[in-house]
């Protein structure tokens, strides 16, 4: 009886096992627009269109090219079409946040540098990308894409 009082006191003595780790928590509140333009620019980087335009939803969104091309406000899937014609035959060199900006509480806008080779031509060219948000209820939209060279 006594070795089995012993026992239960050197059980008790010895340490807890350590629990697994758990994952950090999901963040709760909507992204700030520097997010935003952060997973933007990786986005842009990887040439992963469909997560750069992600931010649209099921809305529709303006995209307006070099020279002054504008659409009309179209789906997330048509402007992917249109951003992958126009990148075309291009390779990515670096995207760099310039800056993120909150114009009021509905609006704000992203800056992009964009720096590019064209395929079989020597040298690096850039242009600034301009990405539009709008405040929807959980997180900022993206209402327009506009590349300027």
């Amino acid at each position: 009886m006594i070795r089995y009082g012993l026992l239960f006191a050197a059980l008790l003595c010895l340490p807890a096992p350590r629990s697994p780790r758990l994952p950090a928590p999901l963040p709760t509140g909507p992204a700030s627009l520097k997010e935003m333009g952060d997973s933007a620019r990786g986005a842009w980087e990887r040439r992963d269109l469909r997560a750069f335009l992600a931010p649209a939803g099921a809305g529709r969104l303006q995209v307006i090219l070099p020279p002054d091309r504008q659409s009309a406000p179209i789906t997330a899937d048509q402007a992917r079409a249109l951003l992958s014609s126009y990148v075309q035959g291009t390779q990515e060199v670096k995207a760099t946040l310039l800056g993120a900006t909150v114009v009021d509480s509905i609006q704000g806008y992203v800056e992009l540098n964009r720096r590019y080779r064209t395929v079989g031509i020597p040298g690096e060219r850039e242009s600034l990308i301009l990405l539009g948000y709008r405040r929807g209820r959980s997180a900022w939209v993206l209402v327009e894409v506009r590349i300027a060279s």
